[in-house]
């Protein structure tokens, strides 16, 4: 398994369908098949799950067809849940 890349302070998952950015912990590397069949190297995100949870991993799959983003965001306040 590869070790987890801890994310910098300021990197956040955005969604088209919830308004919050969902704070981004770290990033596993990995690689994706583009249309044309090449393969490319891709960082996935691990988002935060609330207290006391651990963070889960957006998968290839999911964050494509779900239109998310990874967006850097230096002076985002999150809300304190």
């Amino acid at each position: 398994m590869t070790d987890l890349i801890p994310a910098a302070p300021g990197w956040y998952l955005k969604t088209d369908d919830d308004p919050a950015l969902e704070p981004i912990v770290g990033w596993m590397p990995s690689t994706s098949a583009d249309p044309d069949g090449t393969l490319n190297h891709i960082l996935l995100p691990y988002i935060t799950n609330g207290p006391g949870l651990p963070p889960s991993l957006v998968t290839n799959r999911t964050f494509r067809s779900s239109n998310w983003q990874a967006v850097y965001r230096p002076n985002h306040t999150p809300a304190n849940d």
